[in-house]
């Protein structure tokens, strides 16, 4: 496992540095709402995390780029696992909240994307090994 992580580090290192930014920054925005809750600035501070954000999706584009056609394709699959896993649970959840479910907040819809990602890739992996 220390092995691939070594080998692989060439594609995560680009996106280190965004993803620490990512962090204080979200760390820094939240704290910031909280405290000036009526302030005119409040939008702008709240989409600053989104800076980095937009780097990390540009440095993740270009490690996908870097890959064999065999890990490209499970990334894809993967994805595509969680795609369609996001979309069951938008949809359940809007019919949910017609019922009178309380709304979801998007953030946790997309946390639960990443996570379906990872585990659709897993899922992929194991099928080609």
């Amino acid at each position: 496992m220390l092995e691939r992580l070594k080998e692989r580090f060439h594609l995560i290192r680009p996106v280190l540095v965004p993803l620490i930014l990512y962090i204080g920054l979200l760390t820094f925005s939240i704290s910031w709402l909280e405290s000036h809750p009526e302030s005119d600035w409040r939008y702008p501070i709240a989409l600053l995390p989104m800076l980095p954000a937009v780097w990390i999706a540009i440095g993740l584009i270009r490690a996908i780029r870097r890959l064999d056609e065999l890990a490209r394709m499970v990334l894809y699959e993967g994805l595509a696992i969680a795609a369609l896993l996001t979309f069951l649970l938008s949809a359940g959840l809007g019919l949910l909240e017609i019922a009178g479910f309380p709304p979801i907040n998007a953030i946790y819809i997309a946390l639960f994307m990443v996570v379906a990602w990872l585990a659709g890739k897993l899922l992929v992996t194991r099928r080609y090994q």
